[in-house]
């Protein structure tokens, strides 16, 4: 055998084996995908303004989410689910899922999906606490997972063979109300949480209706009075459903989000 140096063997958890799977099952929605380049260059300067101004500085995620769930609630439809062959479901209030990271007790970051409900009545500083006293939250690696799931759960879904556990996934995913209840109505990953000075798009998994994948921010030149500039260009995924919402209303709907986007909505309001 070949000498390829020395290396490590490490557990795979439970719980990383079972999003795994979840994944699996999750990924064979068909959805449209748009990619697409935002100028935050106003956001970013206002996020700077409110700093200056209190001492505070306002999570850049959280008002994404907060301009994200704006727009979804003008157009309800992108959020819809199937609850029987013929009936659908759309709620009138936006709960956006998000992936925040906590440190466990051993100082490892642990990646846990928490949903922020009813975020379209909430203000970008009362997502940015919210999400930032649910990243202080004490955590086990063990507990890696869907914020709420009973943690029986996941030592019987152990236990049970492959094929069955892919069963109660599409089972949980046909569960409408279950599923809202511990994902929400939106899924938004923001990989800028994770890293920085990485410009690039991102296609995630499409569990949700509505995913949105949060990109890397870059510089590019633009006109502005005539004058050549620089402003900050924000990478945003956006993945629909194509089963449950039509092109039209899709197109709509992410051209009303970069209106939002574009003009710093909801940052204006902060005191």
């Amino acid at each position: 055998m070949k000498d390829l140096g020395t290396y490590e063997i490490k557990n795979f958890s439970k719980v990383r084996q079972i999003l795994g799977e979840f994944y699996e099952v999750s990924a064979k929605r068909t959805s449209v995908i748009g990619l697409v380049e935002l100028d935050v260059d106003e956001a970013r300067q206002e996020i700077e303004r409110y700093l200056e101004q209190t001492g505070i500085r306002l999570s850049f995620t959280g008002w994404l989410i907060k301009c994200i769930s704006q727009a979804v609630f003008e157009y309800k439809e992108v959020h819809a689910y199937r609850i029987k062959k013929d009936k659908i479901i759309v709620y009138d209030n936006v709960h956006v899922s998000v992936m925040v990271e906590r440190t466990s007790t051993s100082g490892k970051k642990v990646p846990i999906t928490y949903v922020i409900t009813k975020a379209n009545k909430k203000s970008v500083l009362e997502i940015t606490n919210e999400l930032r006293e649910v990243q202080q939250r004490p955590i086990k690696e063990k507990n890696q997972f869907v914020q709420g799931t009973p943690k029986i759960y996941i030592k019987l879904y152990y236990f049970v063979p492959k094929f069955l556990r892919k069963k109660i996934i599409q089972n949980m995913l046909k569960n409408t109300q279950f599923f809202i209840e511990n994902t929400g109505t939106v899924g938004v990953t923001a990989l800028g949480m994770f890293s920085k000075n990485i410009a690039g798009w991102a296609i995630n998994f499409t569990s949700s209706t509505l995913n949105i994948a949060v990109g890397g921010i870059k510089k590019k030149p633009v006109l502005v009075d005539g004058k050549l500039t620089e402003h900050d260009f924000l990478n945003l995924t956006i993945q629909i459903d194509h089963t449950i919402v039509d092109g039209a209303p899709a197109t709509r709907f992410v051209s009303r989000l970069a209106e939002l986007i574009e003009n710093a909505y909801g940052l204006d309001l902060q005191e």
